[in-house]
């Protein structure tokens, strides 16, 4: 004589199945809606997603509804964090920026007992394509990346760096760049410079969007001459910094102080600087972006805004491993302040 399986068991399997499947990431339904679109009674439902609970595979928080416990519902634990930097990025991980930024999620990793891998094609970080590598992943969010990181999110806990996405449930780390790049502004400005140029980095994410309004919002706010063509688009490299002085110098009025957006491009300006027998900072003075390790050795040493790199890791690591174990981060935003580290590439207008 056959027997057939309780009504809430094969419901139970099959939120089980969907959720494996990536249907269901975070928050489940409600669960009339569940019953409706499974097709049972609404008592039946809820005796399959208690048992759930129960299981450890969902959890319950109170006025919020139901989540997937990520941990219970994988395969496998593998106790391994993944690290996205697009592969649209300048010298990945070896850029001066991102390197130090991966040191500091793996040094933070290890503490913690996982281990960490870097990918740069989403196409790797799919269960359903590739055997699972990881329990969680920090992805280097770009607007042009965006769809992806909706995908990826169907599958593991996902916690952004540098960048918010446009959808803000995802968790994220990011640096007060507005205010960061105000300060370094503000700053020139109390020396007496008034004409101060601004090298940009990339133009499509925040992250430089926000630096060049904290430099615009400086100028403006003391009374200073807005100049449109005192604002140079570069794109992050050594190499743009260099030809953004070119720019500059051809200026009828060139600027006696610039900031960068990051420190590569900063370095860059300084050495095409003194290729041309000018001054730093006497002639022009030089703020930078990140402090990455060379800052501190060229000559003279570069002014800069100091990214918290190491306490961004820690708070990344943190909130995703949380995630992983089942907390809920929805709507998370951690916004953290540089410090402008002051050297010798600025000075007194003389």
């Amino acid at each position: 004589m056959s027997t057939t399986s309780p009504k809430y068991i094969t419901i139970k399997n099959r939120i089980k199945e969907d959720i494996e499947n990536g249907k269901y990431t975070r928050k489940l339904p409600g669960e009339r809606v569940l019953a409706k679109e499974l097709n049972a009674s609404y008592m039946t439902v809820r005796k399959a997603v208690s048992e759930l609970v129960e299981d450890g595979n969902l959890h319950k928080l109170t006025t919020k509804g139901t989540f997937v416990s990520h941990r219970k519902m994988s395969p496998k634990v593998t106790r391994n964090i993944g690290f996205f930097l697009d592969k649209g990025i300048k010298q990945g991980v070896s850029s001066p920026y991102y390197s130090l930024v991966f040191k500091a999620l793996e040094e933070t990793v290890r503490k913690n007992g996982y281990t960490i891998s870097l990918f740069t094609d989403f196409d790797d970080l799919n269960p359903l394509k590739h055997q699972k590598k990881i329990d969680g992943v920090i992805i280097c969010c770009f607007p042009r990346i965006e769809d992806n990181v909706k995908d990826v999110k169907k599958y593991f806990p996902v916690v952004l760096l540098d960048n918010i996405a446009a959808d803000k449930s995802i968790p994220s780390v990011t640096i007060d760049n507005f205010n960061s790049c105000y300060h370094s502004t503000e700053y020139l400005l109390s020396l007496g410079h008034k004409r101060i140029g601004f090298v940009t980095g990339l133009m499509d994410s925040d992250v430089c969007k926000d630096r060049l309004l904290g430099y615009k919002k400086a100028i403006s706010t003391n009374g200073s001459q807005s100049d449109k063509s005192l604002i140079y688009k570069g794109d992050y490299s050594y190499e743009s910094g260099e030809v953004a002085v070119d720019y500059f110098v051809s200026l009828s009025k060139p600027p006696t102080a610039i900031v960068c957006a990051n420190d590569s491009m900063a370095i860059g300006a300084m050495k095409s600087i003194q290729e041309k027998g000018l001054r730093i900072p006497d002639d022009i003075s030089i703020i930078g972006f990140d402090d990455i390790e060379v800052a501190s050795k060229v000559f003279p040493t570069l002014t800069t805004n100091a990214a918290p790199i190491e306490t961004m890791a820690e708070k990344a690591v943190m909130m995703l491993i949380d995630s992983i174990n089942g907390k809920e981060l929805d709507y998370e935003h951690k916004i953290l302040p540089a410090q402008l580290i002051v050297r010798d590439s600025c000075t007194p207008l003389q």
